[in-house]
């Protein structure tokens, strides 16, 4: 079996890379953004790159805060500080379109999302920080605003499966609610329109929301399942479970900051990014995580990460300029060992 390699770092940003995804539909290809105003293309099998991008013209702002592919892989949206986001199209390296006035203009981390079903939907956080815009991808203009969902600055936001329980009676093909986390700890659960489904708050202040990747199950006393739980990160990592609230407390990362949480796609390891240039690992069990250490470290806080569609590579957004590109090992789906018959 393929083991897990060591990191290579790519730099050809000339400024703080910002976010990073993989492609979901190229198991290899993944892109990057940075305050250069560039959006770069790689491959991680090859650990190259291959396209770069530039989103705005020297008159504007150039500083990319998020990056995410549509579902379909086809095009890459980019959030920047000039409130404006711009949809690329990734086989020609053209801007599609550019949404002005729409995404949030802060310096700080910011919320895009694309839905995982839909590939022209997307959602980024509004102008003021405390709102979302949804977007169209087939429409030259917005497709609704929802105005103060927040009372503080949303920090990250996702599409939520249908299966969870504030979303069942939905349309199961589709992703129809929304999970927003914001600076003071709220953690909401609300339909495209803005109506609030469900809410909780963590107890600390988030930077990012994760939920786990498998279709909701409560758990109880179902020997060997999991029971879902959705993460947040912040001053520290909590585990929320809709049946019995608050579940657990992760506090490997002391007083450092977390940025950004991500299941592997069976959902039974956690990766957690902190401000201490550290990437950390957790395994996942029916009523706990244990934490199996470091995984790699940069030289300046990791902004953002993303792991490939079958949990091959891990990438990672840094501070220091560069992107991060790790080996876990095996496709999930099966091994890839050579071998020679004779």
């Amino acid at each position: 079996m393929q083991q897990e390699g060591k990191p290579k770092f790519l730099k050809f940003h000339q400024n703080k890379v910002r976010g990073v995804a993989f492609s979901p539909r190229d198991r290899y290809l993944f892109c990057s953004g940075a305050y250069d105003g560039k959006v770069n293309l790689y491959s991680a099998l090859r650990m190259e790159l291959l396209m770069c991008y530039q989103i705005t013209t020297m008159t504007l702002a150039r500083n990319v805060n998020a990056v995410r592919f549509t579902s379909d892989g086809s095009r890459i949206l980019a959030a920047t500080t000039a409130r404006r986001l711009a949809v690329v199209d990734v086989e020609r390296g053209e801007q599609l379109l550019a949404y002005d006035n729409c995404a949030f203009s802060g310096q700080d981390r910011t919320g895009l999302a694309a839905d995982p079903v839909c590939p022209n939907m997307a959602v980024s956080v509004a102008v003021n920080g405390k709102g979302l815009t949804l977007l169209d991808l087939r429409m030259p203009l917005p497709l609704d605003f929802v105005y103060d969902l927040h009372g503080s600055i949303i920090r990250d936001v996702c599409f939520l499966g249908a299966g969870w329980p504030w979303t069942r009676g939905g349309n199961q093909a589709s992703s129809s609610s929304l999970l927003s986390s914001s600076a003071e700890g709220a953690v909401k659960v609300s339909t495209l329109d803005g109506r609030i489904l469900h809410s909780y708050h963590a107890g600390h202040s988030l930077n990012t929301v994760c939920p786990t990747p498998e279709p909701y199950s409560a758990g109880g006393g179902e020997e060997g399942r999991f029971s879902s739980v959705i993460m947040s990160g912040g001053d520290m990592i909590s585990a929320y479970m809709p049946e019995t609230e608050t579940h657990e407390v992760l506090k490997e990362n002391k007083d450092m900051p977390v940025w950004k949480l991500r299941y592997t796609s069976h959902g039974s390891l956690l990766y957690s990014a902190c401000e201490g240039a550290v990437l950390r690992r957790y395994r996942r069990y029916p009523d706990h995580h244990e934490y199996l250490g470091e995984v790699l470290r940069h030289k300046g806080d990791i902004q953002d990460f993303d792991i490939s569609p079958y949990d091959e590579f891990l990438i990672t957004a840094s501070k220091d300029r560069s992107v991060g590109v790790l080996r876990l090992g095996a496709p999930n789906h099966g091994w890839t060992e050579y071998s020679e018959l004779t």
